[in-house]
Order: C-alpha cells, then structure tokens, then sequence
C-alpha cells in the first residue's frame, strides 16, 4: 500500500469534504505519475518498440504496458499538472505506431497486433496543438490521422456504412486468445467451429470494451455508438487541421464525411421514443437492447443535435448512480458471464465522456455533479486503501467491483480524469 498524503492524517473517511478532496488527490497524484513513465525503445519477443517514454495506466505489472484509448484521458491530468512534455511523449508514440501499422494497436504488445480501440487519436492531437501551436508537428499528426482513417474506413466498414468492430486473427492467433481469457469467460462453447467464432466476435469486442453485454456474443456484427461518435468526432477534428494546415481541398471533404456519418447514426443508433442511442446490430437489421453509457460519448463528440442532448442529459438516470455512471443498466447481462465493463462499474473514461459532453452542451451542473461524485469517490477510496484503483463500484462508492481479473491500482485515466473532474469543479 502506498503511503498516503499527509492531507489525509487528522481525517475520518465520512468527514471528508470536497476542497480536502481534491487537494489531496491531487497531490497524490502529482506524487506519483512519474512512477508510470517506462521507456520501451528496445523491440522485444513479446511488445513492440516505442520511440517516447510512455505513460503505464499502472504499476501493477500486468499493466506495464502502452494502451491507447487510455492515452488521451491520462494526458488530461499530465496536461493539468505541467507534465506536458510526457504528454506529448504519448502522442508521439501514437504517430509512431500509425506510420509503422497504419493503425493504433489496443497495447503495445505483438499478440494485439490484430485489433484497434476507440479511435481518440484526433482529439488527443487536438489537446496537444492547442497547447503547443507547433503547427510543424500537427502537419505530422494529420499526416497519421489520414492513415488510421483509411484503416477504419477499409477495414471496419459495415455494409450499412457505419463502422463496426473487428480483427485480423487467424485461427492459431485466436486458440491463443482462448488461453489468455478462458479464465475470465463462463460461456465459450466447446464445439470447435463455434469456440473460434465465439472466440473471433469476443476479440472484436476488445476494440470497444472488454468484456461487456452490449453486443449479446457477437460483437462483429454491431455498429458501436461510442466508436461511431468517436469518429464523427475524428472526421470534425481532422477537418479543423486540413483548414489549419491550409489544405482547402480536403477539409470540405473531412465535412462531408461527418455530415454523412451523423445521418446514419441518426438513422441506426438514435431512437427518438427513448431519447437515447443503441447500438445497431447489422447483420440482423435490429437494435441492440442494452442501455449503456456509451450514449454519452455521442454527447461529447458533437454529434447531438440540442433537442438530443437534452434528450440525453434527462436520461442520465438511466445510468447515474449514487457514486457515478455506471457502465451498463442492471439487469443487462444476460449471459453466465460476470462482465466488467457492465453493472455496477463505473469505469474512469465513462465518468469523463460524460462530464465532457454535458459541458459541452451547457448541462453545467449536471456535469458538476458527476465531477464531484468521482472526485469524492477516489479521494474517499485513496484515503482508505492508499491508491487509486482501474475502477469503482457506482452503487457503493467503494471497490467492490464486478472482475474478471484481479483489479490492479491505477493511475492512467482514472488519475487524469479525477484531475479533469477537479478542474470542473473549481472553473467558474
């Protein structure tokens, strides 16, 4: 356990109010980031070479790793507490891995080499140049944006024009899976034709989020609100750099593309009825059936319409609980499995889409309120247990978390989020 901040000594858990929140953990945090800077320039048997420093989401060792959608939410607390330069380590290793594979692998290690994550690089970029101005370096960044574009629009297109998820593994590539998540999984079948199908939808699953009910075992089939909001997001962005760069040609055309997947998500994931986003089975021409909280990523991408947003912002009760949003509604698993990424977690990433998108859209308190419920939820569990952690119980505000693993303490995103959710709560 880590030796907590002096901050903490004179308090008793229940006692603990908002200003000693957030200056403790805060100080936590800037205590310790520098304990999840590695270096992994040397190529090796088993991950990938980095040509930057890049930031772990933890010490534990199973997590010494670079993760990429984790990326842009731990530069949000790197770039609030001066470590710029450390961010823009992690953003050049993101350009690295897109020239060399023409895509973000979801870690950096040799057997992920077939799958992506939710594509956050353009927002990432975005975070950076505004603090940098360099306008050489964002001619790079777009250069490499271009490139993971054409990988999501060639190789992660569904017929009905939106993106889904995938990968590229071939069978011997999935029998090792199998022995990675055997353990984490009560359901995988034990005929063999349906063991790699099974095997081959639950890898696609890990471009959005491992494991989760929202796509009922077949994961390849789903057109993903959060990746789909993501990438309308992307499209804007790489629009705002073609226009910065001066490149008139192609920012019309990054528009068109936003313009075009807005429709259909308007089309296939909004339902109007519920005022809420689903995601879209289209292999079989239905809607998915789980409310999750990746509608609020649709709400921070820019992709709502007001009259959606507003739509969104009175359904958080659909997903807010006492001590934050969690990932998915009770009752939406319906498989043998225990799900991380389901019911009552709530997850780091999850907590920041929100408060961003209610921001974003002028729902000042409502992401108040979800700032201080996260903010007061890792203070209170730093004081108790010395760490932050990858994720928190949003019923009880503790750690008594849904796993399929051993929870590893972090940093990563949930340090930067907490350090986010801390500067909304002190911005006028």
């Amino acid at each position: 356990m880590s030796e907590l901040p002096p901050e903490y000594s004179p308090f008793f858990i229940a006692s603990l109010n908002l200003a000693d929140a957030i200056a403790a953990t805060r100080s936590y945090i800037d205590a310790n980031w520098e304990k999840t800077f590695r270096v992994s320039r040397e190529e090796t048997a088993k991950e990938i070479s980095l040509p930057r420093p890049h930031t772990v989401p933890s010490t534990d060792p199973s997590m010494w790793l670079f993760f990429y959608w984790d990326t842009y939410f731990t530069n949000l607390g790197l770039i609030r507490q001066g470590r710029f330069d450390q961010a823009l380590n992690n953003a050049e290793n993101i350009i690295y891995v897109l020239d060399r594979f023409g895509f973000a692998p979801n870690i950096s290690v040799k057997i992920a080499l077939n799958r992506s994550q939710i594509p956050v690089s353009a927002v990432l970029f975005q975070e950076i140049y505004a603090h940098s101005r360099d306008k050489a370096w964002l001619a790079r960044a777009y250069a490499a944006l271009v490139k993971e574009y054409a990988f999501w629009m060639a190789l992660r297109l569904a017929p009905n024009g939106l993106a889904t998820c995938g990968n590229f593994a071939d069978p011997v590539t999935l029998a090792n899976f199998y022995e990675v998540i055997k353990h984490r999984l009560a359901d995988i079948p034990a005929d063999p034709v349906a063991r790699l199908r099974y095997l081959h939808h639950k890898m696609a699953e890990c471009e959005v989020w491992d494991f989760n009910p929202r796509f009922d075992q077949h994961a390849a089939d789903f057109n993903p609100v959060d990746t789909n909001a993501i990438l309308y997001q992307f499209e804007t962005i790489a629009g705002d750099f073609a226009r910065e760069l001066g490149h008139a040609d192609a920012e019309p055309i990054w528009r068109e593309r936003a313009a075009r997947r807005r429709a259909l998500v308007n089309e296939y994931l909004w339902d109007e009825a519920k005022g809420f986003y689903f995601d879209y089975d289209w292999a079989h021409r239905r809607p998915g059936r789980v409310v999750s909280a990746a509608p609020y990523f649709a709400l921070w991408s820019g992709i709502c319409s007001d009259a959606q947003a507003a739509a969104l912002a009175r359904n958080l009760p659909l997903v807010e609980r006492a001590h934050g949003v969690m990932t998915c509604a009770e009752g939406s698993n319906t498989s043998a499995n225990t799900y991380q990424w389901d019911a009552p977690n709530a997850w780091p990433p999850l907590q920041t889409a929100a408060i961003l998108g209610l921001l974003r859209h002028g729902f000042k308190a409502d992401a108040r309120r979800l700032a201080e419920k996260y903010v007061l939820t890792c203070a209170r569990n730093l004081a108790t247990t010395g760490q932050l952690w990858e994720k928190y119980n949003a019923l009880t505000g503790r750690i008594d978390v849904a796993d399929e693993y051993k929870m590893p303490h972090m940093m990563g995103w949930t340090a930067g989020g907490c350090v986010h959710a801390c500067e909304v709560l002190e911005s006028d």
